[in-house]
């Protein structure tokens, strides 16, 4: 007896790729952008473009990827039929599996059109990320159910997205190559590169806290689903320390930054929305509850990023 299936809709296609959650991938790629007109005074609109809509796109594809296996894997019958954003809709789960091949397909072209327009040493990179990416929630065991998913997707999107935002706008300042018969040489500007991990790492700290935020708030579910996070492995209360340490350590970055020149002086006045910030830490601290908290890493991060954007667009203009 066949099972019928509900018409895949436009809001639950936004629901099924999560498009509200791409802030962590959007802040990363402007900032990064903004940086590079700011620090290297250098910008291109053909390219920027492309990354832009492979990031994006590929974004999407990890998060259906996420859903689709959370769904195929779930232990929990509750969950699976009534939370699962395929099984709350009675979706076509083939269906469901073919988009994430269109998902992956359209941002896999768009990247080799990037490569074709960069440097060759981009290929390797694009494929480290997209496996990162893929094997984030795929596989026998994915790393965002081992106690691995908040440094992944920590370092893969505030780190690379921001490294290659950078990267696209003029790749011989990080990383360039000469391909000759009998030699492949790489070229990289250390200097450049660790100072761009270094800006780097406010979004690491707080796309991790994202990632710990959630699993936070599903511990117990991911117990009955057979997922083993970071907080299994280090409890609730350490669980919640470490959210802290991360959330306050990119406001001490920001303290830093304009003292060893990286930013001007005058971005010390954005320290004062670290007042709006521990409300938020606040929040969170006194109960871990999806519905009701999660937001809280959200808003935290879109606060500091927010500050970050905008002070490297003032810097820019100046």
């Amino acid at each position: 007896m066949s099972t019928k299936h509900n018409a895949l809709t436009l809001p639950i296609f936004l629901e099924f790729v999560e498009l509200r959650t791409k802030v962590a991938s959007v802040f990363p790629m402007f900032i990064g952008i903004f940086w590079a007109v700011y620090h290297y005074k250098t910008f291109n609109l053909v390219n920027t473009l492309l990354f832009i809509l492979a990031a994006i796109t590929f974004d999407m594809c990890t998060t259906a990827i996420n859903n689709t296996m959370d769904y195929k894997k779930a232990l929990d019958t509750d969950y699976k039929e009534q939370e699962n954003v395929i099984g709350a809709n009675k979706l076509n789960f083939q269906q469901m599996v073919h988009i994430i091949f269109a998902l992956l397909g359209f941002s896999v072209l768009i990247s080799l059109i990037l490569v074709w327009r960069t440097d060759i040493i981009l290929l390797p990179i694009g494929i480290l990320c997209f496996l990162i990416g893929i094997f984030y929630t795929f596989g026998p065991m994915p790393l965002s159910r081992l106690p691995l998913g908040e440094l992944f997707s920590g370092v893969t999107m505030g780190f690379g997205i921001f490294f290659l935002a950078i990267f696209i706008q003029k790749p011989d300042l990080l990383v360039s190559s000469l391909l000759t018969a009998s030699a492949y040489q790489i070229n990289l500007a250390w200097l450049e590169i660790i100072q761009i991990a270094v800006l780097s790492l406010p979004l690491i700290c707080l796309i991790a806290n994202i990632m710990l935020a959630n699993n936070l708030c599903d511990y117990e579910q991911d117990i009955k689903n057979g997922r083993y996070t970071l907080v299994h492995y280090i409890g609730k209360a350490r669980g919640v320390t470490l959210y802290t340490v991360l959330n306050l350590m990119p406001w001490m970055l920001w303290v830093i930054y304009p003292l060893a020149g990286l930013l001007p002086k005058w971005t010390w006045l954005g320290l004062v929305l670290v007042i709006i910030n521990v409300t938020f830490l606040k929040a969170f601290r006194k109960e871990q509850v999806k519905r009701l908290t999660f937001i809280n890493a959200i808003k935290s991060f879109v606060l500091f990023s927010g500050l970050y954007l905008i002070s490297l667009v003032i810097a820019t203009i100046i």
